[in-house]
C-alpha cells in the first residue's frame, strides 16, 4: 500500500490518524526497502511486528519469513487489515497491546523469534523493556523510533546522552543505529528525526555482577542527579543506609574518583560498586556488631 492508497483508504473508512497513539506510518518505498534488507530475514524465520498498522511493511516481511505476527493495538486498523491479512496464509493479525502481549507464547518451544516495529515514540522505552524482559525467546530487534531515543541508547560513558536506559539496555543487548530516517518518510509527518535501531540479544549480560537489580538500583539513583558528583546522590537520602564516608570508601576501593559524575562511570564500574555494596555492612549493622 502506497501512500495514495493509503489515503484512499481512509477516506472511504473515515480513518484519522490518532497522535496520541503516535500513529505515523512509514509510506516511503526507498526506506522501508533498506529496512527490509537490514533485517536478517530467513524463509524459516518468525517475526513479530510491534504496530502492523496498515501493512506498509507486513506483507514485504511476510514475503521474507516463514511466520509474521501482526501486532495492532488499534481495533478500527484491525477490522480494515483482517480480510486482507486473512489472505496471507502465513501472516496472523493480533488484536493486543505489546506491553501485554505474551511474545515467547507466540514462538515454539525451540524457537527464537524477530522482533520489528515501527513503535509509537512516547512508549519507546517501555517497549524496549517489554522486549528485555522476554529476551530469552528473542534472537534480535529492530525498531524504528525517535532518533534522540536511540542516541541515548547507544551512548558511550562520557557522553552526555549517556544514562540510565544506556546502561540497561547495553547491559543486555548490543545496539546499534543502522538507518537514518527523515519525517519527510511518515504519514503524518512527525516532528521528530527517526532511525532504525537494531538490538542484538545478547546470551549472557556484557558485565558479570552479583546483583543485577541492586546494580540498576545503584545507576537509577547516581543518575537522578547527574550534574552532582556521584557521591553526592549515592549517599544522600540513606540510601543503602551508606553515609558519605562509607561511598567514599566504596568509590576508592573500586578505583573510581569520587568526584566523577554518573555519566563517567561505565556498566562495568558500576557492577563493581554493587559487587563492593553487597559486600559491605550497613552502618547500622556494624554499630550492632
Amino acid at each position: 500500500m502506497d501512500l495514495k492508497q493509503l489515503k484512499e483508504v481512509w477516506r472511504e473508512r473515515g480513518f484519522r490518524a490518532n497522535r496520541k497513539l503516535g500513529q505515523n506510518f512509514l509510506v516511503d518505498k526507498n526506506v522501508k526497502n533498506n529496512i527490509l534488507d537490514a533485517l536478517p530475514l530467513k524463509p524459516a524465520s518468525t517475526v513479530v511486528e510491534i504496530g502492523s498498522g496498515f501493512g506498509m511493511m507486513s506483507f514485504d516481511l511476510a514475503s521474507r519469513c516463514g511466520r509474521l505476527f501482526a501486532v495492532e493495538k488499534d481495533p478500527g486498523i484491525c477490522e480494515i487489515m483482517a480480510p486482507l491479512f486473512r489472505e496471507r496464509e502465513n501472516i496472523t493479525l493480533i488484536r493486543d497491546d505489546i506491553l501485554r502481549l505474551d511474545l515467547c507464547g507466540l514462538a515454539g518451544r525451540e524457537e527464537r523469534i524477530i522482533v520489528f516495529g515501527n513503535i509509537p515514540y512516547y512508549v519507546s522505552t517501555p517497549i524496549i523493556a517489554r522486549i528485555i524482559e522476554q529476551r530469552k525467546c528473542i534472537d534480535g530487534a529492530y525498531i524504528v523510533l525517535q532518533e534522540e531515543v536511540a542516541d541515548r541508547i547507544v551512548s558511550p560513558p562520557g557522553s552526555k546522552e549517556y544514562g540510565s536506559i544506556s546502561c540497561f539496555v547495553q547491559f543486555y543487548t548490543r545496539p546499534k543505529k543502522l538507518l537514518k530516517i527523515r519525517k519527510n518518510s511518515f504519514y503524518p509527518k512527525p516532528r521528530v528525526e527517526s532511525c532504525l535501531l537494531a538490538l542484538e540479544i545478547l546470551r549472557s549480560p556484557s558485565v558479570q555482577v552479583k546483583d543485577r537489580e541492586l546494580m540498576f538500583k545503584i545507576i537509577r539513583k547516581a543518575f537522578s542527579e547527574r550534574r552532582k558528583k556521584v557521591i553526592n546522590p549515592l549517599s544522600g537520602g540513606g540510601f543503602m543506609s551508606l553515609g558519605k564516608d562509607r561511598w567514599k570508601e566504596i568509590l576508592e576501593t573500586c578505583g573510581i574518583d569520587a568526584s566523577s559524575r554518573a555519566e563517567n562511570l561505565s556498566l562495568s564500574d558500576y557492577a563493581r560498586l554493587a559487587d563492593a555494596v553487597g559486600e559491605s555492612p550497613k552502618e547500622g549493622d556494624e554499630r550492632r556488631g
